[in-house]
């Protein structure tokens, strides 16, 4: 799958998450899965921002709701895990 965004994404869960975690996102009032996959490390532990790329599952329910320098914040049931901050956008649909 092609990535939607590139993102610095910082984790707030207790345990540390790979590529392929699969959380969560707020965009606007839509919660939606998204995949990520880090640049660079194996694994991202509590409290450390990296950059990554971020692919959301059904992007065509939330067009034209994403913009550089916008926060999204993504959790596991109602526990925020942390949050991403769009960098670039790569799927014109999603583009404010």
């Amino acid at each position: 799958m092609k990535p939607d965004i590139k993102a610095k994404i910082t984790i707030i869960r207790q345990t540390p998450v790979g590529s392929g975690y699969r959380p969560a996102h707020l965009i606007e009032t839509y919660l939606t899965t998204g995949v990520h996959a880090y640049i660079g490390v194996d694994r991202v532990e509590c409290g450390e921002t990296t950059e990554g790329f971020i692919t959301f599952i059904s992007p065509e329910y939330y067009p034209h709701t994403l913009e550089p320098g916008m926060e999204i914040q993504f959790q596991e049931g109602k526990r925020i895990t942390g949050y991403a901050v769009v960098m670039e956008i790569y799927n014109e649909l999603l583009r404010k």
